[in-house]
């Protein structure tokens, strides 16, 4: 059930990987009650359609798709549509409307049957409300296809979900997902799998050649579309790399794509380190980590000499989870003038109970449940502490990231635990706050500014 509310997040559209990884963290006999909650923070933030019934989501294989080599679905005007699919499976055919929203904000659908409104999809002409939905046809079965080619400071994060409508509650019957990073010369370049994007790339492009589009405010996807005459999506972000890559259009999507790789990765120069004796800074920071969402946080004592202490916490239910660690920080590197490379030289836990044990603690006639945890934040991708050797960077409050080569630019995991959410779209947009940066989680800590 935890998985299936992970997905219902992520199916909404909402691409702030606090919450998810939030989600993760919390134990069964809490999940459903907070689920209901975030459910509701997400439909205010995202203004995405709701999945409506994520229980139903069924775990198979794709859907068997031809795409025939000369597929060439063209583009129609999707303001005066005539089509009459059958989403919901009940043999009354149902009506598509598409209208423009107030002041030209973007773009309303909505699909209703015999004047009854069975679904209705937003798509904003900015890019943080951009939607491209799809009719798709399956074996003579329609399917709403919902596609996110989400790029942002040179890092995709592409997915999918194909759907029914049966009953009239949503169900996904299909969906996948790939990310990808291509900034290449930078200390946050995390991953760039060529034949993973090509394989994810093959699949979506199959579904779009069984498809009509019924509402798109996608431009970049617009674009390819328009140039590639018919709906494939052929990555436009492959041509924003000329002269240091040429698309061959002889050549396959997999072969462009490791040969974009190369070329590129070979033009972008790699951070210069310039080796310190001493952390940057001359007084004791303290820095915490959280989401914003449920009562859990890290805070971090962090001293000029790299060495630190830490402190996790989380509420769960009748159970506290707890952490109590120490460290040091040492092979300190300048990369740019507002941030540094350090490596994590120790790690010790300080809880004085082994990971999983749990105990109680009486004070005045309370008693408190207590388990001891893993180091939330110091913890690796497989939530286990951090070996020696792990990678963190250390960001000055002027750190900013509207550019290639800027501090922040790419850091897209990291921006999202920002305590202060904000966009970095001119020199002038700065981190404002001392920062941390966990390289194998991308996980951040932050000086609190109301401190």
């Amino acid at each position: 059930m935890l998985q299936d509310l992970i997905i219902l997040v992520r199916g909404m559209g909402f691409r702030d990987n606090r919450y998810l990884n939030y989600l993760r963290k919390k134990k069964i006999c809490c999940i459903l009650a907070e689920g209901i909650i975030i459910v509701g923070l997400c439909c205010a933030c995202a203004g995405s359609h709701i999945v409506e019934d994520t229980e139903k989501i069924l775990a198979r294989a794709p859907i068997e798709t031809d795409m025939p080599e000369t597929a060439n679905v063209e583009i129609s005007d999707t303001a005066d549509l005539t089509i009459a699919p059958d989403l919901n499976r009940n043999g009354v055919p149902e009506e598509v409307r598409l209208t423009p929203m107030d002041n030209g904000q973007g773009q309303q659908l909505e699909i209703r049957e015999n004047g009854e409104l069975v679904d209705r999809e937003t798509g904003y002409n900015v890019h943080t409300g951009w939607a491209s939905i799809f009719l798709c046809t399956l074996d003579g079965e329609d399917y709403l296809l919902r596609y996110h080619p989400t790029m942002y400071q040179g890092v995709g994060m592409y997915d999918y979900a194909l759907s029914s409508l049966t009953d009239n509650e949503e169900t996904v019957v299909q969906h996948n997902s790939v990310h990808f990073d291509i900034n290449f010369g930078s200390p946050v370049h995390d991953r760039f799998e060529p034949e993973e994007i090509a394989a994810f790339m093959d699949e979506i492009n199959a579904l779009l050649s069984n498809s009509v589009e019924l509402l798109n405010t996608h431009s970049d996807l617009q674009g390819t579309f328009e140039k590639e005459g018919r709906l494939y999506d052929s990555l436009w972000w492959l041509d924003s790399q000329e002269p240091a890559f040429v698309r061959d259009q002889n050549k396959s999507m997999l072969e462009n794509l490791l040969n974009f790789q190369t070329a590129v990765a070979a033009v972008e120069n790699s951070a210069v380190i310039e080796e310190l004796d001493a952390l940057p800074i001359t007084e004791t920071l303290e820095l915490l980590f959280y989401s914003g969402a449920g009562g859990w946080r890290t805070s971090l004592i962090l001293n000029p000499d790299g060495s630190f202490e830490g402190d996790y916490a989380d509420a769960d239910c009748d159970t506290i989870d707890v952490c109590q660690f120490h460290g040091q920080f040492g092979n300190v590197g300048k990369l740019t003038e507002a941030s540094w490379q350090m490596t994590l030289e120790e790690l010790a836990l300080d809880t004085g109970h082994e990971i999983g044990e749990e105990w109680d603690v009486t004070e005045d006639g309370y008693t408190t449940h207590y388990a001891a945890s893993e180091p939330y934040g110091f913890d690796s991708a497989d939530w286990t502490a951090l070996k020696t050797g792990a990678q963190f960077i250390l960001y000055s409050p002027n750190a900013t990231g509207h550019e290639p080569g800027t501090e922040l630019y790419g850091a897209w995991e990291f921006q999202s635990w920002m305590h202060d959410h904000k966009e970095f779209l001119s020199e002038n947009d700065i981190l404002g706050c001392w920062g941390l940066q966990n390289m194998e989680t991308g996980r951040g800590f932050f000086e609190d500014a109301d401190a």
